[in-house]
């Protein structure tokens, strides 16, 4: 939630910090991330970073596509 802290949350979302950790830990077990920092990771590699290979202009180096995936 754009950077804040499990208490900031809480607060916005109107519960404990308990329940927001503990919708954290589900998607933690769902997704096989780690931390916040490695979910963003795999959230922008599985979903962005395959829209870019796809433009005609995308960047080229470590984003560039070498084939093309189903």
């Amino acid at each position: 939630m754009k950077g804040h802290s499990t208490n900031e949350i809480a607060h916005v979302l109107g519960v404990s910090p308990y329940t927001v950790q503990d919708h954290l830990k589900s998607i933690f077990d769902k997704t096989g991330a780690r931390s916040r920092g490695e979910l963003v990771g795999k959230i922008f590699l599985e979903h962005y970073v395959r829209r870019w290979q796809d433009l005609p202009d995308s960047p080229g180096g470590w984003f560039a596509k070498t084939t093309r995936t189903p």
